[in-house]
């Protein structure tokens, strides 16, 4: 059966990825795994006895924790459990997707590190950069239909962009999603709008031919493209947006893709990040 992973720390945001991730489950009759990870790092208000030298007391929240939840996840012959894991908080992240072979990661922007809410934290940046299926991103302060209904894509001139449509038209198909295009053009040069328009039309040609309703499409261009991006996301009220992430397989060779920064630092939606080999 298919799995999904909801990576857990007992913090708001973490707590508000569980619910979502229940959903999801829900939609794809999957599997839900809550992994908590043991480490050093701050841990919420509350739990802070928690550490590696006491599974138990992290057992007793966790069974606590399932048994709240249990009546939201109703997959026939589903399974909604938890993994107790210790090391670095990403890697292990990273690992129990690889071995669970999740089709989905759902997690926080920022756990309780001290991070600001406006400031994507460094655990979840480097799970997106490096994870082996799509993470999903959300916050707290997001508001969006869980149902996701409306979904934004992006279309930039690389191939990459267009690697994650398949994901994208899966994702539309499941919860019966409308899609809005919006091309990116960063360069002022005509035939590159030419090449973007003819992407986006071939993606929307792509999507419409497996039924799924693409309300509109839009290119927006210049040095601003990151701002206007999100200015349009806003407007049409998007319940997510998607996103390429080429894993480089380095967190210092990843850390300036300033347009996954900016977006999920700033989105009101939650983000999908889909990784596409480089």
């Amino acid at each position: 059966m298919k799995k999904i992973i909801v990576p857990l720390d007992f913090s708001e945001t973490s707590l508000c990825a569980l619910k979502t991730g229940i959903t999801i489950a829900n939609k794809l009759n999957a599997d839900l795994r809550i992994v908590y990870v043991g480490s050093k790092e701050q841990l919420a208000k509350g739990y802070e006895i928690l550490s590696n030298n006491e599974p138990s007391r992290a057992q007793l929240l966790l069974d606590n924790l399932l048994l709240e939840h249990r009546q939201s996840y109703y997959v026939k012959g589903g399974k909604m459990d938890y993994k107790l894991r210790n090391g670095i908080v990403a890697d292990e992240i990273i690992g129990q997707a690889k071995y669970d072979d999740a089709v989905m990661i759902v997690m926080g922007s920022h756990g309780v590190s001290g991070i600001t809410k406006s400031w994507i934290g460094g655990n979840a940046y480097r799970v997106i950069c490096n994870a082996p299926c799509p993470v999903l991103v959300i916050r707290p302060d997001m508001a969006y239909d869980p149902n996701f209904s409306h979904i934004a894509v992006p279309i930039e001139i690389g191939k990459s962009s267009r690697y994650k449509v398949p994901v994208v038209g899966g994702i539309c198909k499941l919860f019966g999603s409308k899609a809005t295009l919006i091309g990116i053009r960063r360069s002022g040069l005509a035939s590159i709008l030419g090449r973007i328009t003819s992407s986006v039309s071939q993606v929307e040609k792509y999507l419409t031919s497996y039924g799924i309703d693409v309300e509109k499409t839009t290119v927006i261009s210049g040095s601003d493209a990151n701002e206007q991006f999100l200015e349009a996301v806003q407007c049409m009220e998007a319940d997510m947006v998607t996103l390429d992430v080429t894993s480089a397989g380095s967190f210092l060779m990843t850390r300036f893709q300033s347009f996954l920064i900016s977006l999920v630092n700033n989105s009101k939606c939650p983000v999908l990040a889909i990784p596409i080999k480089a």
